[in-house]
């Protein structure tokens, strides 16, 4: 058994409602779910002690008060990890996608270090450490690796931000000498764009620093069915916190469940319940190849939709 830390943020009942179907698909979890009451130093230690955690949207009018941003700042998050990949049953602008998007988070211009130098004249500096630079490169290299997959693409604008993103493009290309039997490519992002749009299978990995990377990893996940099919990974040195990728309100989350279900999917793989999974990622295809919930286009309540892949999975 499993255990991890659920932060359900402003629907606890869709979580509730969730749970049999990881029991039926074999996930073997226990949930440690600190009460609203609790302190925030509470629910940190359990996510130190677990190692995983799993977040619900909750309403903010101000991001920085967000659990997931707060957590990626308690925890240490150093990179963000977006697995883009075609669910069958949920329709898509392109098909036969199968990439990730390995983004850097401690710097750049989300370092927040902005200034009103004369009135009316702001300044927003993008900061970019060698430090920071290698970190991200040798995680980008080791999961192409790990995951048996065959190419790097470098994204940068180092045509023009020939200091800062020069050496991110001269720092990942010193890494990639050290994983011979990868193949590497720089690509500039706004060329990227283009490129993924017309042909997005011909990417495989794509190593990015902070602000084109969340660029990135939003248009790809247009290309796969959106918001619902576009989880986030954020990794922290003890901590792994997966959640959707996208903000979504936790009623958009209510009437379509995939948007939950799909970071579970990576979820249960990251802990090794690979089979549950595996029954699980099959039900939903199922399900979706039945009908879909309405948001996607189908008549289906979220509630509805939950029974139907629990029906999968009993069948």
């Amino acid at each position: 058994m499993t255990e991890i830390t659920l932060v359900p943020g402003d629907d606890p009942e869709l979580f509730a409602a969730i749970v049999p179907l990881l029991e039926a698909a074999g996930a073997e979890l226990s949930f440690d779910a600190p009460s609203p009451e609790a302190t925030w130093e509470t629910l940190i230690a359990s996510a130190r002690r677990t190692g995983v955690v799993l977040v619900g949207e909750a309403a903010s009018r101000d991001a920085e008060t967000r659990p997931i941003v707060r957590l990626r700042k308690a925890l240490g998050v150093t990179h963000n990890l977006r697995p883009v990949k075609n669910l069958a049953g949920l329709p898509s602008r392109a098909e036969g996608v199968d990439l990730v998007i390995v983004r850097e988070t401690t710097e750049d211009v989300y370092a927040h270090l902005e200034h009103e130098s004369i009135p009316g004249t702001f300044e927003s500096l993008k900061v970019t450490t060698k430090a920071a630079c290698e970190r991200i490169a040798h995680t980008a290299y080791d999961l192409a690796r790990a995951q048996g997959r065959k190419k790097v693409s470098i994204v940068h604008k180092a045509n023009i931000m020939k200091l800062s993103d020069g050496m991110f493009l001269r720092t990942a290309k010193a890494v990639s000498e050290g994983y011979p039997d990868l193949e590497t490519e720089d690509v500039i992002v706004d060329a990227l764009c283009m490129k993924l749009v017309l042909n997005p299978e011909r990417f495989d990995v794509l190593v990015c620093g902070n602000l084109f990377g969340d660029i990135v990893a939003d248009l790809c996940a247009g290309l796969v069915g959106g918001a619902c099919n576009a989880p986030s990974i954020n990794v922290a040195p003890d901590c792994t916190i997966f959640s959707a990728g996208h903000r979504v309100t936790a009623h958009a989350a209510r009437e379509n469940p995939v948007i939950l279900l799909v970071p579970i999917l990576y979820l249960l793989d990251h802990v090794g319940q690979h089979e549950a999974s595996d029954r699980l990622r099959t039900a939903l295809q199922r399900a979706l190849g039945a009908g879909r919930p309405r948001p996607l286009g189908g008549d289906l309540d979220g509630s509805a939709f939950l029974a139907a892949v629990k029906a999968q999975l009993a069948g």
